[in-house]
């Protein structure tokens, strides 16, 4: 009874965020009561989304132990500081009145919270796993970032990083961005492939929201170079898309007791065989446009295609492997080789919580 009324209850939460992310868009587009309204509505709902980010997280914190309970208190801290900055940005536009600075002190509150959220997710317990488990994981939050980067590069990071004098701060900020939203997608994705089936869901929606966060970020800094960032404007609500997202995987949470475990010897889904290759074609789709458009690929930007392409070909085949011998017999000189060259062990703050984890190999 009580896990289908948090159910709805999660559900309506799903409803609620979309409904004012939905009237947020709406009202930013058609400058509802002019400009000035329009920037308090803007700058008063962000923050508040942020808050109740931080709200879920602490929330999800209340139902755990152990390393689950460090993880949701930092993601809960690093909410906290994306709130605080919230907060000081709208002191600037609207106590202050004036355009907010680059850098300024928000910039504390927003670079501040990218280490806390990468140590909450470096203390997460699915990074302690083990065995080709680990290996696999490493692979794909490999594919994952190198994706972003290549994306986030071709589409304005390389004009950003030849113009920027990174000798200021402000050069130092606006690159700073776009690559810790990278380091924390990275890990999110290890995390995720370390996690018991019911887990992985909050852990999903964090992703979602994170990345909202990764292309909202990564297109105010190309904007702000080139200035032609206007506030409020479409893009702010990607970052309330991102905390309410944040928020609502706090919610999506599973109590300590009640993970999910998995066969040992399930085989992979077809899911989980063409899911890395996805972010590979996003990046080389977004290549191939960019090339039918005249505009020409540095170095750097093939260098990092032949990367991709070399991740999945490896992912892929240590995923037709797994899938043609997924027994512990036909397997398990791997799992010694990469337990030692990694250095794994198992995932849990509990031995028996540890041995249904690393039972688990696929999404």
């Amino acid at each position: 009874m009580d896990r289908a009324l948090s159910h709805r209850r999660f559900l309506a939460a799903v409803v609620a965020s979309l409904l004012v992310v939905g009237l947020l868009a709406l009202w930013v587009s058609a400058r509802i009561g002019g400009m000035r309204a329009t920037l308090w509505i803007d700058d008063c709902i962000t923050p508040l989304a942020a808050f109740l980010g931080c709200a879920g997280c602490l929330r999800a914190a209340r139902g755990q132990s152990g390393r689950m309970r460090t993880f949701w208190l930092l993601f809960a801290a690093a909410m906290a500081s994306w709130t605080l900055a919230e907060i000081i940005w709208g002191y600037y536009a609207l106590v202050l009145n004036v355009a907010v600075p680059v850098p300024s002190w928000a910039d504390v509150g927003y670079l501040g919270a990218i280490p806390l959220a990468v140590a909450a997710l470096v203390l997460h317990p699915a990074l302690h796993a083990s065995g080709r488990r680990r290996a696999r994981s490493l692979l794909e939050g490999l594919l994952l970032a190198t994706a972003l980067l290549f994306i986030s590069w071709t589409l304005g990071l390389h004009s950003l990083w030849q113009s920027t004098d990174l000798t200021k701060w402000s050069g130092v900020v606006a690159v700073a961005y776009p690559f810790g939203d990278i380091v924390i997608a990275f890990f999110i994705v290890l995390a995720i492939r370390g996690m018991t089936a019911g887990d992985r869901v909050s852990l999903w929606w964090l992703l979602g929201a994170l990345l909202a966060m990764a292309v909202s970020d990564s297109t105010f800094t190309y904007m702000t170079a080139a200035g032609t960032y206007n506030s409020p404007g479409l893009l702010d609500t990607g970052w309330v898309v991102a905390y309410l997202g944040v928020g609502l995987a706090g919610l999506a949470a599973q109590p300590a007791d009640a993970a999910v475990p998995t066969r040992a010897d399930e085989r992979p889904s077809l899911a989980s065989l063409v899911a890395p290759v996805i972010p590979v074609l996003i990046a080389l789709t977004v290549a191939a446009i960019e090339i039918k458009l005249g505009h020409h690929l540095d170095q750097t930007a093939w260098v990092m295609a032949f990367v991709l392409v070399v991740l999945v070909l490896v992912r892929q085949a240590l995923a037709v492997f797994e899938f043609l011998a997924p027994s512990r017999s036909a397997s398990g000189l791997m799992d010694r080789l990469t337990d030692v060259a990694l250095g794994g062990a198992p995932y849990s703050d509990t031995p028996a919580a540890g041995h249904a984890a690393a039972s688990n190999e696929w999404i």
